[in-house]
């Protein structure tokens, strides 16, 4: 629920540094729950991707005061401003994933997206489907066994960056690349080929699930997202290979089914002219360490 501008500061915060974060200097990525009712308002000079994990609470962000509940996931730029202030009864906790810009921006470059195109994604703020969410869950618990076991930070960090990645995924879904005007049943087909149930479609696949014939499916992929079918299913399961590379221990075989193809080599050549490196380049040179 929106509040009025006016319930808020305007005055300006304090910031915090990224240098006082321990995790941040070292690894360039941290990790922590916050339970506290209250935050005076500040920025950072570093990102900062946050999930409500339980409760609600009020959300002050660059002067607009919001309520927020349970799986939201929300990403904060350095340049902006926002508070947390209790709703009465409700006692919230967050997960809190701080990133520097520099670890950010190869992130981003790890799942075939530019630091420009994340900041353009119309909602930073989204509320997450029950499997991610348990995912995220099931991550922090992983980290508080990690801690307790005194494992190396650097496998933490592997897991803090697994879990930004799926962070940046899952907003990156709203860059469906959709030109204005397109029919709301294929704005319906390009989110489900989005999806993980049908990743590993084809193009006959897209035909019956549109429910309309092959040349009026294919005028639509030209006039809408300027690609073939064939074309625009390559370049989505390619960036899902790039995820999968760089945000899993998946084999290159193992990628490969899961994204429909049965020939690796036909695989291979196809990601080498989406990255310009093979598979194998691609996951030394983007997988998290």
């Amino acid at each position: 629920m929106d509040k009025s501008q006016n319930d808020t500061p305007k005055t300006p915060g304090t910031t915090v540094y990224y240098h006082n974060n321990p995790g941040l200097l070292r690894q360039n990525v941290a990790f922590h729950w916050w339970d506290a009712a209250y935050t005076s308002l500040h920025d950072h000079d570093y990102y900062e991707f946050f999930i409500i994990t339980s409760g609600r609470t009020n959300h002050i962000l660059n002067g607009v005061c919001q309520e927020l509940y349970e799986k939201t996931l929300c990403l904060i730029r350095p340049q902006d401003q926002h508070q947390f202030t209790p709703l009465p009864g409700s006692r919230c906790i967050h997960i809190n994933l701080p990133v520097t810009a520099r670890k950010l921006e190869q992130l981003c470059a790890a799942i075939g997206m530019t630091m420009e195109q994340l900041l353009q994604i119309p909602q930073r703020q989204l509320l997450l489907e029950d499997t991610d969410f348990a995912l995220f869950k099931q991550s922090a618990r992983e980290i508080n066994l990690l801690r307790e076991t005194g494992a190396p930070d650097d496998c933490i960090s592997t897991i803090i960056c697994q879990m930004l990645v799926n962070a940046l995924v899952i907003l990156g879904k709203q860059r469906v690349g959709i030109s204005a005007g397109a029919p709301e049943w294929f704005s319906q087909v390009l989110r489900r080929i989005h999806s993980p149930e049908y990743i590993a479609c084809q193009a006959a696949d897209i035909y019956r699930l549109a429910g309309y014939s092959p040349p009026v499916v294919i005028r639509c992929f030209r006039q809408y997202t300027g690609e073939t079918v064939v074309s625009y299913l390559t370049r989505t399961k390619m960036d899902s290979a790039k995820r999968l590379l760089s945000s899993t221990d998946l084999t290159v075989l193992d990628i490969a089914g899961r994204l429909g193809y049965g020939s690796v080599s036909h695989f291979n050549k196809l990601f080498r002219a989406a990255a310009g490196m093979s598979p194998r380049e691609y996951r030394r040179h983007y997988h998290p360490v």
